[in-house]
């Protein structure tokens, strides 16, 4: 069991946490969610004792292994990926030796009191060693790094040749395969790709520890806890209940709470009106003084008061734009010797809101940028339409506003033509009213600095939005907000995410990035999954890559890939439709009363036709997609 008692802690003024307290044991696996800034990163500090609170105490089982996945980059730069990683088990390989060294000791050992200790210490040592539960070491490490994306030519290669987002993969392979008892995981998906994150999700599902994850990704949050802990104005809610669980127990909380105290409300009034009223009548002095202390002693409901703060979006739109918006004929773009993307072709129409999914690495923000004009072409055709008036916003975008300048000063570089209350009434739509609009960016948090980011994008009107990764650092509420915001956009709009709770039933269209190819897919990404009857994009691309290499290579022309990428759209889309068939169809037979009469009878020969369809188009689909790749 492990004990949070009574915590309590102050930042200045403000009461951060009052009085929190609950326990938890390895079973459990926590969310813990709230708003930006409610203090939930520092509960994790807390609980891994690199802070402490003003009040209360943790309480842990002697020997407690705590590990905090930390936001710093190894010393060793020039160290292998794979020896990095298999520093996890020094702890292991402590004991290992020991074990060794006691087993060659046995030798020598003639006394029996010494064989005995020596023997008692061998028992200990490979207690030790089994609750690792690893057989090879190297090869667990690679497993692990495999899951969270890395191919096995990388292993070898050191950390310095890794962007950031990578070696923080590296740190928090070490940190799994370290297997701490308490696991603590302060948003561990920011740095993944789709894939890894649906990997990993399996990983923490058979952990055999104690997790606590902090995340804005609420089908990740849904897959992997059994236990949510909200923190909100100091105060911590318990749920004892899966994610999708807690949200339905939280609106019935409020529901009954709300009703309680209008009830006490109503029955407080009523008595306090008797006892007024008793209070004028002689013989009934004692009689109100009794009701009096009776209403005193009265437990009272509160309201729980809440976080309604929220910030208000709308992305201006510029009028207009040409019926092709942009496109792309054998785009090729290389980083020196690197191959990026390879012959990609696609075009993107007036109003179409299309989504870039794969794997980190495989070229989403390289597109998005030289779509932007914020990066070169290696060679091919890559246009803009007529009329376009493009806005973007990279996932670096709020590391690159000036630590030293305020917010206000911020907003008066990107958006000069507002005047000042112009400027502080769009902040104020992001939440900094005030002298919040004084305060200096490098005091920001994520959270605050992606809003800062977000309003200065809104500045100007667009009717092309390129969105890359705009989830990461905003909480659950705002990305809501964001995610109307997208739905409510005039013009066309391109979003690199990773976040599937964020990209289901959002946009038309997903292009998947895979082997240096772009691969349309009418549909979500919900849709794309579905189609590809993987729970992993990457089995996908491994199966891609291995066919095309047993694959004579035929190279098509344009004009012959532009038809079958036309050829693939209409059957995705009759595929699509076909299925909404079949959920409709299904839905109305469950109700029994359709059988009654010939509508049953029709409405299964319509399902029956509508399921051999989808069939057909699959084999179709699977015709063309092979031509393709071929």
């Amino acid at each position: 069991m492990y004990y949070l008692q009574n915590i309590s802690l102050k930042y200045g003024d403000r009461q951060l946490m009052k009085d929190v307290s609950f326990m938890f044991t390895h079973k459990d696996k926590i969310g813990l969610v709230g708003r930006n800034g409610a203090g939930k990163t520092t509960l994790l500090k807390i609980i891994a004792s690199d802070i402490h609170a003003d009040e209360g105490q943790v309480q842990y089982p002697k020997n407690t292994r705590i590990g905090f996945l930390k936001q710093f980059l190894p010393e060793n730069q020039e160290t292998t990926i794979i020896d990095e990683v298999c520093k996890a088990f020094s702890e292991y390989n402590r004991i290992e030796a020991r074990l060794r060294e006691v087993e060659q000791s046995l030798e020598d050992i003639k006394d029996d009191k010494d064989m005995t200790d020596k023997l008692e210490e061998l028992d200990i040592l490979n207690t030790q060693l089994a609750a690792f539960d690893i057989s090879n070491p190297e090869a667990e490490a690679g497993k692990v790094l495999k899951g969270l994306g890395f191919r096995d030519e990388q292993l070898s290669q050191p950390l310095n040749t890794l962007s950031g987002g990578w070696v923080m993969r590296v740190e928090l392979a070490k940190l799994l395969l370290s297997k701490p008892d308490i696991l603590l995981l302060d948003e561990p998906t920011n740095h993944l790709d789709i894939e890894a994150i649906i990997w990993f999700e399996s990983y923490i599902k058979q952990y055999p520890n104690c997790v606590v994850i902090i995340s804005h990704d609420e089908m990740f949050l849904g897959n992997t806890t059994n236990r949510i802990i909200e923190i909100e104005l100091g105060r911590i809610q318990d749920y004892k209940l899966k994610y999708e669980k807690y949200k339905e127990e939280k609106a019935n909380r409020k529901t009954i709470r709300e009703s309680e105290y209008t009830n006490q409300q109503k029955l407080i009034k009523e008595r306090e009106r008797t006892i007024t009223r008793f209070k004028a009548k002689a013989t009934k002095t004692k009689m109100a003084q009794s009701m009096e202390k009776q209403l005193a002693k009265m437990e009272r409901i509160e309201i729980i008061e809440e976080d309604t703060s929220s910030m208000k979006l709308k992305f201006p739109y510029a009028g207009r734009e040409g019926r092709i918006v942009h496109k792309t004929e054998q785009l090729v773009k290389k980083y020196d010797d690197l191959l990026v993307l390879d012959g990609v072709d696609f075009q993107i129409e007036r109003g179409e809101k299309v989504a870039f999914i794969g794997q980190n690495g495989q070229g989403k923000t390289t597109l998005s940028k030289i779509i932007a004009g914020l990066t070169d072409k290696t060679s091919g055709v890559s246009e803009t339409g007529h009329n376009v008036q493009l806005s973007i916003y990279l996932q670096d975008q709020s590391d690159k506003l000036n630590p030293k300048k305020t917010i206000l000063e911020v907003a008066e570089y990107h958006g000069g033509h507002y005047n000042n209350t112009e400027l502080r009434s769009i902040l104020g739509a992001f939440m900094f009213s005030g002298e919040d609009v004084e305060k200096k960016i490098s005091v920001l948090s994520g959270g605050e600095k992606a809003r800062v980011a977000l309003a200065c994008m809104i500045m100007e009107p667009s009717n092309l939005l390129i969105l890359d990764e705009p989830t990461n650092h905003l909480d659950v509420s705002s990305k809501h907000i964001l995610k109307e915001a997208v739905k409510d956009y005039q013009g066309t709009m391109i979003i690199v995410s990773h976040d599937r709770t964020f990209l289901q039933d959002l946009t038309d269209k997903t292009y998947e990035f895979v082997d240096k190819q772009v691969i349309p897919h009418l549909g979500d990404i919900e849709y794309v999954l579905k189609k590809r009857q993987h729970t992993d994009l990457r089995d996908y691309a491994i199966d891609s890559t291995s066919s095309n290499k047993a694959k004579t290579e035929v190279k098509l022309s344009f004009e012959e890939r532009k038809k079958l990428n036309r050829e693939l759209s209409y059957v995705e889309r009759d595929i699509k439709k076909a299925e909404e068939k079949v959920k409709a169809l299904e839905e109305a037979m469950m109700d029994p009363e359709i059988f009654k009469s010939d509508e049953g009878t029709k409405k299964a020969k319509e399902l029956k036709d509508a399921k051999a369809l989808i069939e057909q188009k699959m084999e179709e689909w699977e015709i063309v997609a092979e031509k393709l790749e071929g």
